[in-house]
């Protein structure tokens, strides 16, 4: 048992350390899924898909093929939250709330919040810009959570310092923006 998942971490070692692989290239994330021309580029399908368009491996585990599960602070508290305890938020939100996928267990998954697929695909948009965490407060705590984990994989793979600054951009690829708890408040209501 110990010798396998010694072999695990080792591949998911070399996994990480090599960076997402899409479509021949290893510049661009499976997230970016259209050609110049705007078509969508269908050979990166299978970095996620089987033929038949369901997915290689449980919703969590596709996430986490590329990335950790602790990529920023209360993720981990996220997608460990017990099915009940998801279902009961979700059945005292708004008629109007946003849809969330849920996993087939009816947990949370790095999904339920992002986007993963590029616009093209299923009419999904991306935020008209990004988020950027201040400095202070709550997310200042998200904000350093996310440059530790970072710091800690660079030590762990031996890579310069670049991954770990957090991008001037911020994420786009939310269901909804978090400056303002919009995102937070369609599971958390008024406690956000």
């Amino acid at each position: 048992m110990r010798r396998t998942r010694v072999a695990l971490l080792a591949t998911l070692g070399l996994v990480l350390a090599a960076g997402p692989v899409a479509a021949g290239t290893v510049d661009e994330p499976p997230h970016k899924m259209t050609l110049p021309d705007g078509k969508l580029d269908q050979a990166i399908c299978p970095v996620c898909h089987t033929p038949d368009m369901g997915l290689q491996r449980s919703e969590l585990e596709t996430c986490t093929l590329c990335h950790t599960e602790t990529t920023h602070g209360g993720s981990l508290e996220h997608v460990s939250a017990a099915p009940s305890a998801v279902a009961e938020a979700m059945a005292t939100r708004p008629k109007d709330a946003l849809r969330l996928p849920l996993t087939k267990e009816g947990k949370i998954y790095c999904g339920t919040c992002h986007l993963f697929h590029d616009p093209a695909v299923l009419g999904e948009q991306w935020l008209a810009s990004g988020w950027v965490p201040p400095t202070t407060g709550f997310s200042a705590a998200v904000r350093a959570g996310v440059e530790q984990r970072w710091t800690a994989l660079e030590r762990a793979f031996d890579k310069g310092s670049a991954a770990g600054s957090f991008a001037a951009e911020g994420t786009r690829l939310l269901r909804a923006p978090v400056a303002d708890g919009t995102l937070c408040r369609q599971c958390h209501g008024s406690l956000w």
